[in-house]
């Protein structure tokens, strides 16, 4: 259905008279007729019923009278909206975040600031796992994504910088002896059971503890592997095992769990941020300033911020 053949019916529908919609119109009333009856052979229906003097709506041209109005503006709005998105005042964003992420607090802050300096932005939050992210990022589903590194070449043109670390502490029982230390080395946990994340779930955290373990000399007995956050200290709490966690998850707070930090080196949290290399979305470069400001990098990034914290991953493998 033609917009204009729209327009012509609204005009003759709104006068109940082809002479006076024409010069509504500024048309000539012949063509204004030609498209009112392309506009009904189209429709299937008769929209008008004419006399020598008068022209009434029928039932169908009722019918299509109250959806004119609404589709016309429906359609005037798309423009505006269009010419805003173009002009940079109005969009959307999609930001994926691995579920641990929204524990940091220069995550959430971010959020927030990003939508109090454009509330006419409408951002959508997806929590997935970080094989995920990297995978919708490359489909253009996301436009960034808050990960940890995984264990695979990443799509070309998909970039990743880092952008928050926090130390690793362990979560224990509250009634546990190593819970009276202010610090433990990983090798101190060597006999307990250990509560972590699936494998196969592409979380980096899996591979980071693997990585502590075996660098203090012992392969983890896992206990159990369950893949929500707060699911792994419920089981702290049920005396299931022990679990590393990133330091932000002390927020989680259960009786009988307690959180001792990690010595060792290399015993922390890194979160990255991934997004296309040109990306046009007119309103990530908000988004981006507002994550990197709340996770301390300087004002003046990407540039400077970048040449330190970013790795170009054009086919080149990133390890978890």
């Amino acid at each position: 259905m033609e917009i204009r053949r729209l327009r012509y019916f609204l005009a003759v529908a709104e006068e109940l008279s082809f002479t006076r919609a024409a010069e509504r119109l500024h048309i000539a009333q012949p063509p204004l007729s030609l498209q009112i009856r392309a506009l009904e052979q189209e429709l299937g229906a008769q929209l008008f019923d004419r006399s020598q003097r008068h022209v009434y709506l029928t039932q169908a041209g009722r019918h299509l009278f109250e959806r004119a109005r609404d589709i016309l503006a429906a359609v005037e709005a798309a423009k505006a909206e269009v010419r805003c998105a173009e002009l940079g005042d109005v969009g959307m964003l999609n930001l994926g975040y691995a579920s641990s992420a929204m524990f940091t607090s220069s995550l959430t802050s971010a959020i927030k600031q990003f939508q109090s300096a454009f509330p006419q932005v409408l951002l959508t939050l997806h929590e997935m796992t970080s094989l995920d992210q990297l995978n919708a990022l490359h489909y253009q589903t996301l436009d960034a994504g808050i990960v940890r590194k995984t264990d695979i070449k990443l799509p070309k043109g998909i970039m990743i910088e880092e952008w928050y670390r926090t130390r690793l502490v362990a979560a224990i029982a509250h009634d546990h002896p190593l819970v009276k230390k202010r610090t433990i080395g990983i090798s101190d946990l060597r006999a307990q059971p250990f509560i972590m994340y699936p494998r196969e779930s592409g979380i980096g955290l899996y591979w980071q503890v693997l990585r502590l373990c075996t660098s203090a000399g012992f392969r983890p007995r896992i206990a159990r592997e369950v893949q929500e956050l707060t699911t792994i200290v419920g089981l702290v709490d049920a005396g299931e095992g022990v679990a590393i966690v990133p330091a932000d998850t002390q927020s989680i707070k259960l009786p009988g769990v307690s959180y001792v930090r990690l010595r060792d080196e290399g015993a922390f949290s890194v979160l990255y941020l991934a997004y296309r290399e040109r990306d046009r979305n007119a309103h990530l470069h908000g988004l981006m300033s507002k994550l990197r400001r709340n996770a301390g990098a300087p004002p003046g990034a990407p540039a400077e911020w970048g040449s330190r914290h970013r790795n170009r991953l054009a086919g080149q493998p990133v390890k978890r």
